[in-house]
């Protein structure tokens, strides 16, 4: 299944595995509603108001409430200079790359292992799971891309991306179609150490923030909804959020 060179090294963890990310939202919106909550999709944020009430804008409504938390993904930029935030926060977009299987079910859950493959292509990672989305397709893309505005995403030409790729399973995947069989986008939000930021508001602690996830926050949402409900409350959360915090970025943020 994997044509690799001899003196190639890797460390296997029988523990990891992947996410079913579409049931995963799905739990999260189950609980959420059954404890009151109330999910408000397709509204547009125009303004964030800080004060001793947070007053967030949208296109639809306009909200008052004693404190927010910011999960604004690539947007989070554009929310926050208003603020007098301006972090070093850098969209970039992701092809998300499936490609077929020769054989059906070569490459499913119990025969190929999760995968991170670092600096192997031109000093690009690239990662890759097994069949699972797509019946008989490899998902298997870069973990890099080109720096975007979300706004303008599709503008951007990332035909080398597949390329490099398709160049990779020649070499390394014999059992795949190197023709990508789905072509999907998504987008990271890279900070330059690529730790996410956790942390309040400099100046407005009931203004939450939760950005920059740099293409690795999903399989920690669950603790990571732990560590922002705290800070809104004005707890102090029981891990240590250190390298966490926007200071670490001060010589780039300013109020």
């Amino acid at each position: 299944m994997l044509h690799y060179p001899h003196d190639y090294g890797a460390l296997y963890d029988p523990n990891g595995g992947l996410l079913r990310a579409d049931r995963a939202l799905n739990a999260y919106h189950t609980l959420f509603r059954r404890y009151g909550g109330v999910l408000r999709d397709g509204e547009h944020v125009t303004s964030v108001t800080p004060g001793a009430r947070v007053t967030v804008t949208t296109s639809r409504d306009q909200y008052v409430t004693r404190s927010v938390v910011l999960c604004c993904g690539p947007w989070s930029a554009d929310i926050l200079k208003p603020l007098g935030l301006h972090l070093p926060l850098q969209p970039v977009r992701i092809t998300v790359c499936y490609w077929r299987e020769k054989d059906q079910g070569s490459h499913s859950a119990d025969k190929l292992p999760t995968f991170f493959d670092e600096k192997c292509c031109g000093g690009y990672d690239i990662y890759g799971l097994p069949s699972e989305e797509y019946p008989g397709c490899v998902k298997l893309c870069l973990h890099h891309g080109p720096t975007i505005h979300p706004d303008t995403r599709d503008a951007t030409d990332d035909i080398w991306v597949t390329r490099l790729l398709s160049d990779y399973i020649t070499k390394h995947f014999p059992g795949l179609d190197p023709t990508p069989a789905v072509i999907e986008t998504c987008i990271y939000t890279n900070t330059p150490d690529r730790h996410f930021i956790l942390d309040t508001h400099p100046m407005w602690k009931n203004v939450v923030i939760g950005a920059g996830f740099s293409g690795h926050g999903f399989k920690l949402a669950p603790v990571v909804g732990k560590v922002l409900s705290a800070l809104a409350q004005g707890k102090t959360p029981s891990y240590d959020l250190t390298p966490f915090t926007i200071r670490r970025f001060s010589s780039l943020s300013r109020l």
